[in-house]
Protein backbone atom coordinates (compact mmCIF):
# COMPACT_ATOMS: atom_id res chain seq x y z
CA UNK A 1 0.00 0.00 0.00
CA UNK A 2 2.72 2.53 0.53
CA UNK A 3 4.03 1.75 -2.98
CA UNK A 4 1.01 2.71 -4.37
CA UNK A 5 0.45 5.53 -2.54
CA UNK A 6 3.82 7.16 -3.43
CA UNK A 7 3.08 5.89 -6.74
CA UNK A 8 -0.39 8.15 -6.46
CA UNK A 9 1.72 11.08 -5.32
CA UNK A 10 4.23 11.02 -8.32
CA UNK A 11 1.43 10.61 -10.85
CA UNK A 12 -0.51 13.83 -9.71
CA UNK A 13 2.56 16.02 -9.48
CA UNK A 14 3.65 14.80 -13.12
CA UNK A 15 0.08 15.61 -13.90
CA UNK A 16 0.08 18.75 -12.36
CA UNK A 17 3.87 19.28 -14.58
CA UNK A 18 1.78 18.60 -18.02
CA UNK A 19 -1.25 21.03 -16.57
CA UNK A 20 1.47 23.90 -16.23
CA UNK A 21 3.56 23.38 -19.59
CA UNK A 22 -0.05 22.92 -21.40
CA UNK A 23 -1.31 26.57 -19.32
CA UNK A 24 2.18 28.09 -20.62
CA UNK A 25 2.69 26.73 -23.88
CA UNK A 26 2.24 30.10 -26.19
CA UNK A 27 3.03 30.70 -29.90
CA UNK A 28 2.02 34.28 -31.13
CA UNK A 29 -0.16 34.94 -28.42
CA UNK A 30 -2.36 31.57 -28.79
CA UNK A 31 -2.22 28.34 -26.24
CA UNK A 32 -0.73 25.78 -28.38
CA UNK A 33 -2.21 23.03 -26.31
CA UNK A 34 -5.54 24.09 -25.15
CA UNK A 35 -8.97 22.32 -25.99
CA UNK A 36 -10.06 25.15 -28.09
CA UNK A 37 -10.78 24.41 -31.34
CA UNK A 38 -9.28 26.57 -34.05
CA UNK A 39 -12.21 28.42 -35.07
CA UNK A 40 -12.08 29.99 -31.69
CA UNK A 41 -8.64 31.13 -31.84
CA UNK A 42 -9.15 33.10 -34.70
CA UNK A 43 -9.55 36.86 -34.44
CA UNK A 44 -11.44 39.35 -36.86
CA UNK A 45 -9.40 42.41 -38.01
CA UNK A 46 -11.83 44.33 -35.82
CA UNK A 47 -10.94 42.44 -32.65
CA UNK A 48 -7.09 43.16 -33.41
CA UNK A 49 -7.95 47.01 -33.94
CA UNK A 50 -6.63 47.43 -37.75
CA UNK A 51 -8.68 49.76 -40.16
CA UNK A 52 -9.82 48.25 -43.07
CA UNK A 53 -8.28 50.25 -46.41
CA UNK A 54 -11.03 52.53 -48.28
CA UNK A 55 -10.46 53.83 -52.08
CA UNK A 56 -12.69 56.82 -52.50
CA UNK A 57 -12.60 57.99 -56.24
CA UNK A 58 -14.82 60.91 -56.79
CA UNK A 59 -17.08 60.92 -60.45
CA UNK A 60 -14.55 64.33 -61.07
CA UNK A 61 -11.28 62.03 -62.13
CA UNK A 62 -13.17 60.04 -64.46
CA UNK A 63 -10.36 61.05 -67.35
CA UNK A 64 -7.42 60.32 -64.72
CA UNK A 65 -4.55 58.76 -64.31
CA UNK A 66 -2.89 57.53 -61.81
CA UNK A 67 0.76 55.44 -60.83
CA UNK A 68 1.50 53.65 -57.33
CA UNK A 69 3.63 51.02 -56.07
CA UNK A 70 1.67 48.85 -54.00
CA UNK A 71 4.03 46.50 -51.18
CA UNK A 72 2.84 43.59 -49.52
CA UNK A 73 4.55 41.56 -46.53
CA UNK A 74 4.81 38.18 -47.55
CA UNK A 75 7.11 35.87 -45.08
CA UNK A 76 8.31 35.86 -41.31
CA UNK A 77 11.49 37.83 -42.19
CA UNK A 78 11.53 41.90 -42.20
CA UNK A 79 12.55 42.11 -45.90
CA UNK A 80 9.90 39.66 -47.54
CA UNK A 81 7.62 41.42 -49.25
CA UNK A 82 6.18 41.95 -52.76
CA UNK A 83 5.82 44.99 -54.85
CA UNK A 84 3.65 45.32 -57.27
CA UNK A 85 4.12 48.42 -59.62
CA UNK A 86 1.11 50.55 -61.06
CA UNK A 87 2.04 52.30 -63.63
CA UNK A 88 -0.95 53.50 -65.42
CA UNK A 89 -4.65 53.23 -64.06
CA UNK A 90 -7.53 55.14 -64.93
CA UNK A 91 -11.09 55.17 -63.41
CA UNK A 92 -12.54 54.04 -66.65
CA UNK A 93 -10.79 50.55 -66.28
CA UNK A 94 -10.64 50.44 -63.04
CA UNK A 95 -12.83 47.39 -62.19
CA UNK A 96 -12.97 45.88 -66.34
CA UNK A 97 -11.26 42.13 -66.07
CA UNK A 98 -12.67 38.60 -66.09
CA UNK A 99 -15.82 38.19 -64.92
CA UNK A 100 -16.55 41.92 -64.20
CA UNK A 101 -17.56 45.29 -66.01
CA UNK A 102 -16.03 48.43 -66.70
CA UNK A 103 -16.72 51.00 -64.73
CA UNK A 104 -19.31 53.97 -66.00
CA UNK A 105 -17.81 57.68 -66.03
Amino acid sequence: DADRGSIQIEIEQLTDEINRIADQAQYNQMHMLSNKSASQNVKTAEELGMQPAKINTPASLSGSQASWTLRVHVGANQDEAIAVNIYSANVANLFAGEGAQAAQA
